[in-house]
């Protein structure tokens, strides 16, 4: 009988330790969350080399790249209080640069996603030693085509390369180099995502409709700038891309 007893507080001790540890063990209450950029040109999916028809003109891409940063996540519609920004942090998107991570933060609903296309005015204005010392895998170092003109011209915010038909045969046979840059081109967004953040990994997922960030250009005609030499084409472009990006559906 004294066994018995003792046996059953043993068992006792052990459940009400066991519990106590269940009790103490940390509740999750944060999540990763990645953006990734979908290309399509209207209702096609986005290849390289590929020929489209946009605005009536045939036209290829060899390289469409921008940058994203300034990102800031918001909880509610018009709720200003409680904002998660992520400083310091730029992606360089591209067609095939998949699901990039951006930052950890709370669990729960995230109603609004905030930021900007290219580059700001502080890491546009950096030093040549600045710029040419950054880890290779900074999206903000040198690449390959390059998105940076040089120390003091600062970065290609937005690189749209490939060709276009400007003789009306069908065939693009023309450079087409649409290159947005300096302070004034850096373009402010925000979209209503309806995210319900949960532990682990979240993806945000975006859609970059090519055909729409060159909406009512004739492209037989506009189709290059360097923004410092064709601000007027560079200017269209910059009002277009606002459109040119949706939430696609989650």
């Amino acid at each position: 009988m004294k066994t018995s007893k003792i046996l059953f507080l043993t068992l006792l001790s052990a459940t009400l330790i066991f519990s106590a540890c269940d009790d103490d063990e940390p509740t999750i209450n944060e999540g990763t969350v990645n953006m990734m950029f979908e290309y399509k040109v209207g209702e096609d999916a986005f290849e390289t080399g590929k020929v489209y028809e946009i605005n009536g003109t045939a036209v290829q891409f060899d390289l469409v790249n921008f940058y994203v940063g300034g990102i800031e996540f918001k909880p509610e519609h018009g709720d200003d209080t409680n904002p998660v920004s992520v400083d310091g942090k730029y992606l360089l998107v591209t067609p095939d640069a998949g699901a990039q991570e951006v930052a950890t933060i709370p669990t729960g609903h995230w109603h609004t996603a905030k930021f900007y296309i290219g580059v700001g005015a502080d890491e546009n204005g950096q030093s040549e030693t600045d710029f040419t010392s950054r880890d290779a895998d900074d999206p903000l170092s040198v690449q390959t085509p390059p998105m940076h003109w040089n120390w003091n011209s600062g970065y290609r915010f937005v690189r749209i390369d490939g060709s276009v038909d400007t003789d009306g045969d069908g065939t693009p046979e023309t450079t087409m180099e649409i290159h947005l840059g300096t302070n004034d081109f850096l373009t402010e967004v925000s979209y209503d995502i309806h995210k319900d953040v949960e532990a682990g990994s979240n993806m945000v997922h975006f859609e970059f409709d090519v055909a729409k960030a060159l909406d009512g250009l004739d492209l037989s005609q506009e189709h290059e700038t360097h923004t410092f030499d064709n601000q007027e084409l560079a200017n269209k472009v910059k009002a277009n891309l606002p459109g040119a990006i949706s939430p696609a559906h989650q």
